[in-house]
C-alpha cells in the first residue's frame, strides 16, 4: 500500500518582493552559479540549445528566401559595387522577426529547462517542447515585445535596448506563473527597474562573451549559450521565485516496514 503526500513551496523571490526590489541580485554570485549550472548540465542541456539554434536558422533562411529569391546575387552585388540591393535590409529585418516569433515556444522551453536547473532539478532534451502548451500566449508576448522594441529603435536605439532588458522575464512569467502577456511585460519591466543597474551589467557582460565566442569561429557559443540561459533562469528565480512541488510516497510493507520516497517537481 502506498500513499502520496504533495506539498507546494516557493524557491527564491516572490512577485511582491520583485516589485518592491527586495530580492538579491549579486552580479558575481549570478555568474558563478550560472557557470556551475552550465558545467553540471552541459551534456544534457547542450543538445536542446543546438536544436533551438538549428530551428531558428532554418526559419530565418526560409523567411529570407521567401523575400529574396537569389541570395547569392545579393552578395555578388555587394562584392562588386559595395552596395546592398534596395529592400534587402527590410528582408533581413522581417526574417529576423519571423524566426524570433515562430521559434518563441521552443525558446521558452529552453528557458524553462534552465530555470529548472536553477532550482536544482534535472532536465531531458525533450523538454524543449515544454513551452508549446503556452504557444499562443508566448507568441503574443513576443510579438508585443518585438514591436515595442522596433518602434523604440526608430526613435532612440538606447530605449530599444532598455526594453529588451525590461521584458527579459516576460516569457517565463507567462509559462511559470501563468500571467497574461500584457501583465507579464509590465511585471517584468517593474521588477527589472528596481535593479536596472545590476541587470544592465550582467547583460553587457553576456554580450561581450557572445562577441568573444564569435571571434573563435563560434565554438565558444557551446558554453556561452547555456551560460546565458542559466543566467536568465537564476535572475528569474531570485526575482519572482519558482513554484515547486514535493511528492512524498509512503510505501508500507507488512505491519512495520515503511519506505519514504520524495521527489521534487516544477509545480
Amino acid at each position: 500500500m502506498s500513499n502520496e503526500i504533495e506539498k507546494d513551496f516557493n524557491l527564491g523571490g516572490t512577485v511582491e518582493s520583485a516589485l518592491s526590489g527586495q530580492y538579491e541580485l549579486s552580479v558575481t554570485k549570478v555568474f558563478k552559479e550560472a557557470w556551475d549550472c552550465t558545467i553540471k548540465h552541459f551534456f544534457s542541456f547542450t543538445p536542446a540549445i543546438i536544436l533551438l539554434a538549428i530551428l531558428q536558422v532554418v526559419i530565418f533562411f526560409i523567411a529570407l528566401n521567401m523575400q529574396v529569391f537569389d541570395i547569392t546575387s545579393v552578395f555578388e552585388q555587394l562584392a562588386q559595387t559595395g552596395t546592398i540591393p534596395a529592400g534587402f535590409m527590410q528582408a533581413l529585418y522581417i526574417a529576423n522577426f519571423s524566426y524570433e516569433v515562430i521559434s518563441a515556444p521552443f525558446f521558452a522551453g529552453v528557458c524553462l529547462m534552465a530555470m529548472s536547473h536553477a532550482a536544482g532539478l534535472k532536465t531531458k532534451t525533450r523538454q524543449i517542447t515544454s513551452g508549446l502548451q503556452f504557444t499562443v500566449m508566448i507568441i503574443f508576448v513576443t510579438l508585443i515585445s518585438l514591436l515595442l522594441q522596433g518602434i523604440a529603435n526608430l526613435l532612440l536605439p538606447v530605449i530599444s535596448i532598455y526594453l529588451s532588458l525590461a521584458f527579459s522575464n516576460a516569457v517565463l512569467l507567462v509559462c511559470e506563473k501563468h500571467v497574461r502577456p500584457l501583465n507579464a511585460l509590465l511585471l517584468s519591466l517593474r521588477a527589472v527597474n528596481r535593479k536596472i543597474f545590476q541587470i544592465a551589467i550582467i547583460y553587457a557582460v553576456l554580450m561581450g562573451l557572445f562577441l568573444a565566442a564569435l571571434m573563435f569561429y563560434g565554438v565558444g557559443l557551446l558554453f556561452v549559450l547555456p551560460f546565458y540561459f542559466h543566467v536568465k533562469g537564476i535572475i528569474y528565480r531570485n526575482m519572482f521565485g519558482i513554484r515547486l512541488k514535493i511528492v512524498t510516497t509512503n510505501q508500507h510493507n507488512g505491519d512495520d516496514d515503511q519506505n519514504n520516497n520524495s521527489q521534487v517537481f516544477n509545480a
